[in-house]
C-alpha cells in the first residue's frame, strides 16, 4: 500500500513539475523584460515557458501560457513608457505575438501527437512482430521434432534417397531458426527491451562455434571459409549472445549471395592497443552504391538479392542496429559484381 501510494505521488509530482517551472519562469522573465526595455530583448524568452507546458502537458495549457505570456508583454509595453507612432500599435503587436506563441504552441502539439502515434504504432508491430515469431517457432519445433522421430524410427535401413531429404530438412530447419531469432531480437531492440550484456568474450570462440553452426549451408555451394586470426587469442568486451547473432547475420549472407566454389575469409585484425576489427569478406553479388544505405532500412533487398536468394532484408538491419549499441559502427566496402566486406570494431578486454 505504502509503496502504490508513493509511487502515484511520485507520477503526480512529474506531472506537475513542467507546470510549477513554467509558472516559475514567466514572472522571473517578464521583470527581466521590464528592467532591460528595449536595450536588451527578451522577446522570444517567452517562448521557454510555453514550450516546457505544451510538450510536458497539452495544447490547451499551452493555449493559456500564449495568452498570459502576450498579456504580460502588453502590459510591460505600456508601464516602461515606450512611444508609439498611433495608439493602436502596442495592441497590434500583442496580438502578433499572441499569434506567433499560439503556431508555436499548436506546431508543438501537433509533432508530439505524431511522435506519440509513431510509437504506439511501432510497438504495436514490435508486439505482433514478437508474437508471430512465438507461434513460428513453436510449429518449427513439432514439426522438427516429428522429422527427428521418424528418423530414429528408421534407424540404419534409411535409403539414400530419403537421408537426402532428412539432411535438407535440418538445413531448412536451421535457416528457419535464424530467421526465427532475428525478428523476435528485431521486436527486443525496436520496443528497447534489449539491454547489453557486457563481459570478456574470446571473438575467434563466437566465430567458430557460428561457422561451425552455418557448415551445411556451405555445402550445397561447396563453398570454403577461411578464418584468418592471429596467433594470440584476442578478448573483447561485448554482449556474446548479440556479437553472435551479428556474426552469424554477416556470415550468413556471404553464403546466401556467394555463387558455388567460392572462398569466404573471416579475419580478426587488432587495430591498435584498443580496438579488434571484425571482418566478413565474399566474393559474391556485391551492392550498387546507389543501394549502401537503403540496405539498412530494413525489409528491403536488392534486385540481384532477390533473384539470389530467399529472405526478409532485416539481418543487416538488426545486425548494424547490435553494432551500434556497442558505440562501434558497422562499416561496408562492395562493388557490384565484385563481393562486399562487413566490418566493424569492437574494444580489446582489459
Amino acid at each position: 500500500m505504502y509503496n502504490n501510494a508513493y509511487m502515484k505521488k511520485q507520477i503526480l509530482d512529474n506531472r506537475n513539475f513542467p507546470i510549477i517551472s513554467a509558472i516559475a519562469l514567466l514572472p522571473i522573465i517578464a521583470y527581466l523584460d521590464f528592467i532591460t526595455g528595449r536595450k536588451v530583448s527578451f522577446s522570444l524568452f517567452y517562448l521557454i515557458p510555453i514550450v516546457i507546458i505544451t510538450w510536458n502537458t497539452d495544447y490547451l495549457w499551452g493555449l493559456i501560457f500564449s495568452i498570459v505570456s502576450a498579456v504580460l508583454w502588453f502590459i510591460i509595453d505600456k508601464i516602461s513608457g515606450s512611444f508609439y507612432s498611433h495608439y493602436t500599435v502596442p495592441y497590434w503587436n500583442a496580438l502578433v505575438r499572441f499569434s506567433f506563441f499560439i503556431i508555436i504552441s499548436l506546431s508543438l502539439s501537433k509533432i508530439k501527437e505524431l511522435l506519440e502515434k509513431e510509437r504506439r504504432i511501432s510497438k504495436l508491430n514490435s508486439d505482433m512482430l514478437s508474437a508471430v515469431s512465438h507461434e513460428f517457432n513453436n510449429l518449427l519445433v513439432g514439426i522438427n521434432l516429428t522429422a527427428v522421430l521418424l528418423e530414429e524410427d528408421e534407424g540404419g535401413n534409411i535409403k539414400e534417397d530419403r537421408l537426402k531429404l532428412y539432411k535438407m530438412h535440418r538445413q531448412n530447419y536451421s535457416a528457419m531458426r535464424e530467421q526465427i531469432k532475428i525478428f523476435l531480437n528485431k521486436a527486443k531492440l525496436e520496443s528497447g527491451k534489449i539491454k547489453l550484456d557486457i563481459q570478456r568474450v574470446e571473438i575467434r570462440t563466437i566465430i567458430n562455434e557460428t561457422v561451425n553452426l552455418l557448415l551445411p549451408m556451405t555445402f550445397e555451394k561447396n563453398i570454403n571459409i577461411i578464418r584468418d586470426f592471429p596467433e594470440t587469442i584476442l578478448a573483447v568486451q561485448c554482449d556474446s549472445d548479440l556479437i553472435n547473432l551479428a556474426i552469424s547475420n554477416l556470415i550468413s549472407n556471404a553464403i546466401k549471395y556467394s555463387p558455388k566454389n567460392e572462398t569466404i575469409v573471416i579475419s580478426i585484425r587488432k587495430v591498435n592497443e584498443n580496438f579488434v576489427e571484425i571482418s566478413v569478406n565474399d566474393h559474391g553479388i556485391g551492392i550498387d552504391p546507389h543501394d549502401f544505405e537503403k540496405i539498412f532500412t530494413g525489409f528491403y533487398r536488392t534486385d540481384e538479392g532477390i533473384k539470389e536468394a530467399t529472405g526478409f532484408g532485416i539481418g543487416l538491419k538488426l545486425t548494424k542496429d547490435i553494432i551500434t549499441l556497442h558505440n562501434s559502427k558497422l562499416n561496408m566496402e562492395s562493388k557490384k559484381g565484385k563481393g562486399s566486406r562487413f566490418y566493424f570494431t569492437l574494444p580489446i578486454y582489459k
